[in-house]
């Protein structure tokens, strides 16, 4: 599991609560329902207004599987796959056979294509690259939707604090009005906090965190293109392993060849 973006998340929960418990006079005024209903609502319907609703179920699904490390696990494991298939090829078996038992799908629709015949091999390579260019542009843009909704919180802040603002200069005329203003700013200012933290504790780090999932999906796919094509020149597995293996970082070459 990559516990990276968790820890990080819980981290900058804690040391917020914290400074606000030990450094303000009266915490309870960061929960304001008003607050967190113009900046959570706001945002949320800013971005329904920017992206079909359809799109953000894809976004939590990727999100989920990035914070899970499903990705890099993915990586190796194709790797072995790979490297299965070559040594099959190698004994002369049919590659048919073993596409069903491949999780992979990219893999499993490239060697389905392989095996129907019809394509050369650089007609192939192109039909896969092109694929693989299409799907890291799905990733970019799920990176660039978190990025452009983390540009809203601060904004639905501002538009709360300017209605809280409102409010108090309304009361300027009342008999404690004088009384009421340090406690009246001071509500209207925490909308502005809580868009100031919900948009860079957790939206725009999010979406650097997909940016991340997206360069790490775009090493799978050349892994699984440049994988295909050794499998279809009938390469030594020897080969073809320490061939794809030089995508990997030196610690994931030891941890590949540890396993």
């Amino acid at each position: 599991m990559n516990i990276s973006a968790p820890l990080g998340f819980l981290l900058g929960t804690l040391v917020i609560a914290f400074v606000a418990v030990t450094g303000i006079k009266n915490p309870s005024v960061f929960l304001s329902g008003h607050a967190a209903a113009i900046v959570i609502g706001g945002t949320a319907a800013a971005a329904l207004v920017c992206f079909p609703i359809s799109h953000f179920f894809g976004l939590t699904r990727v999100f989920m599987e990035t914070l899970l490390g499903k990705r890099k696990a993915e990586t190796l494991r194709t790797i072995n796959d790979i490297v299965r298939l070559s040594q099959a090829a190698n004994d002369g078996a049919s590659l048919s056979n073993e596409v069903a038992s491949l999780k992979d799908s990219f893999l499993k629709e490239a060697l389905e294509l392989m095996d129907q015949g019809g394509l050369s091999d650089h007609e192939l390579e192109e039909v896969l690259e092109k694929r693989m260019e299409l799907q890291n542009e799905k990733y970019k843009r799920d990176s660039f939707t978190f990025k452009m909704i983390g540009k809203f919180p601060p904004a639905f802040g501002l538009v709360g604090t300017t209605m809280g603002m409102i409010a108090l200069l309304q009361s300027l005329g009342e008999a404690d009005a004088f009384e009421r203003i340090g406690p009246a700013m001071s509500i209207a200012l925490v909308a502005t906090f809580y868009g100031l933290v919900f948009a860079n504790v957790f939206l725009i780090p999010m979406g650097e965190n997909l940016n991340q999932a997206s360069e790490e999906d775009l090493r799978m796919r050349r892994i699984v293109v440049d994988g295909v094509r050794l499998l279809k020149e009938r390469k030594h597995p020897l080969l073809v392993q320490e061939y794809l293996k030089s995508y990997l970082a030196p610690a994931e070459r030891s941890k590949m060849a540890r396993a």
